[in-house]
């Protein structure tokens, strides 16, 4: 998340995080709820710490979970920020989560996972989020990234046609990074998503926000309320 150190860099680190403030800040005005009703946070991918350390400044720390694949970033997360920590797993269906959430977020993680396992990944999150108000914000990268698929990876703009194909006639399409089946980059239509949602969990979640580009001026972000 952070490459060098340079003020540049940091800059754009710190600034990407507060876009990401800004999104879930507008996200719980849209559904009735700020920060201060938040009582149980989930932040996942947490890595270490980009959204967390700020996330803390709007709600207590012992009310926010940092939850990753890296036990390594969620350790420094619970002894930096003095927020909780749970490890995540490939299967996100092995992880016993411990509490429901009022509050999840989901940065930049369906940007990376196969179909299958952004499915899996919703159902989770959607199962422990707090019925009657619990607030889901999830990034996807949107049909726009089409156009700067440079940004990935060479890999990426070689697979240009295969992305182009399969989002317009399936919505999604996933190319893994090299030397890795189950991590890559993976780009949503709107429609596919909107679709996935309104079916999927029908009755279950109610439709909040979209904002195209919206984190950092790159992923599109969606926000859900639990019914």
């Amino acid at each position: 998340m952070l490459p060098v150190d340079s003020p540049r860099e940091l800059r754009h680190y710190i600034a990407d995080a507060q876009s990401a403030i800004a999104n879930i800040d507008e996200s719980l005005h849209v559904t009735g709820r700020s920060f201060a009703g938040v009582k149980a946070c989930l932040d996942l991918p947490s890595g270490y710490g980009r959204v967390t350390r700020f996330l803390r400044e709007k709600i207590a720390s012992g009310h926010i979970t940092a939850c990753d694949i890296d036990g390594e970033a969620i350790r420094f997360c619970a002894r930096e920020f003095r927020v909780k920590a749970l490890l995540s797993r490939r299967d996100i269906r092995a992880v016993s989560f411990p509490e429901r959430y009022d509050l999840i977020f989901v940065g930049s993680l369906l940007t990376h996972l196969p179909e299958v396992d952004c499915l899996r990944t919703l159902d989770a999150l959607v199962d422990v989020l707090t019925p009657r108000g619990g607030v889901l914000v999830f990034s996807t990268q949107g049909e726009t990234c089409l156009n700067h698929l440079n940004w990935y990876g060479t890999e990426f703009v070689a697979a240009a046609e295969h992305f182009r194909r399969d989002v317009t006639h399936r919505g999604v399409c996933f190319v893994p990074y090299r030397r890795k089946k189950d991590y890559g980059i993976t780009i949503h239509a709107k429609s596919y998503i909107d679709d996935v949602m309104a079916q999927r969990y029908r009755g279950t979640l109610k439709f909040a926000r979209f904002k195209e580009r919206g984190w950092d001026a790159h992923q599109d972000m969606w926000s859900y309320s639990r019914l």
